[in-house]
């Protein structure tokens, strides 16, 4: 049985792929974000021994900073593909072959054939002018795209206690004036041994279709090791305006 065959396994795998991408944050750290689930169930998560619950996707999801929506299209997806069973000798089809078992090969093509053709059906009927549902968004209309980091990209090796300023770069994408809007820390309070940066930054007044720069300034941790801050468009009350979108990250290596 191939990776591919296996529901449990392809989605244990695509969960490790997003935790590499997030900063490989510990199981105990992403059970802290989460808040409602343990570090023992997220670990069991990318082991691949059995499906996991949407409860435990969903979370594990969350406390890497990913779009809730699509993991949980990718579950739907993936749960309601079959696992294969176990090849057995009595299945094995004897060399003199009926000729109604024959045909079933033909039989099921055909269905093959219809069902793409009611699909494709389905597809054209729904009306040109119908307009995407997005469901990451607070405000209609509202779209925030990351562009670059401009500087310390991921991976970026830092001195103890070195100071550096990092800038993303992100467009408004979407129909809705940017005014009164911040990038804000996931993780507060901010635990006082990791790397140092002010709680919110302010992003500048930024039209539809405009790029804008945001700047903070970080300060590199004493302890030798990994650094990943995640960060999230808030209002000036703090509330997120994408809270289901991934969000923009520093990720940096702290020199022994």
């Amino acid at each position: 049985m191939t990776t591919l065959d296996n529901p449990a396994t392809t989605l244990a795998a695509e969960l490790a792929r997003l935790r590499r991408e997030a900063g490989d944050p510990s199981f105990r750290k992403m059970a802290e974000r989460s808040g409602r689930i343990s570090h023992t169930t997220l670990h069991e998560a990318v082991r691949g021994t059995r499906f996991p619950s949407w409860e435990t996707t969903r979370e594990f999801a969350k406390a890497c900073g990913a779009d809730e929506e699509h993991w949980r299209r990718r579950w739907v997806e993936l749960q309601s593909v079959p696992e294969p069973p176990e090849p057995d000798a009595a299945d094995e089809v004897p060399a003199a072959e009926p000729d109604h078992h024959r045909r079933r090969p033909v039989a099921w093509a055909f269905a093959a054939v219809v069902v793409l053709i009611l699909a494709a059906i389905a597809v054209f009927a729904v009306p040109a002018s119908s307009p995407p549902v997005d469901t990451g968004a607070r405000l209609p209309g509202d779209e925030s795209v990351f562009v670059a980091d401009v500087t310390v990209p991921d991976g970026t090796v830092l001195r103890p206690g070195q100071s550096v300023q990092k800038v993303w770069e992100i467009q408004n994408a979407g129909t809705v004036y940017w005014h009164n809007r911040y990038l804000q820390r996931m993780d507060l309070p901010a635990p006082p041994e990791g790397c140092q940066t002010p709680d919110r930054v302010p992003i500048g007044d930024t039209a539809p279709g405009e790029h804008v720069m945001i700047s903070v300034t970080v300060r590199a941790q004493q302890a030798p090791g990994r650094c990943w801050i995640g960060w999230k468009m808030v209002d000036d009350k703090g509330v997120q305006f994408f809270a289901t979108r991934r969000p923009v990250f520093l990720l940096v290596e702290i020199a022994p």
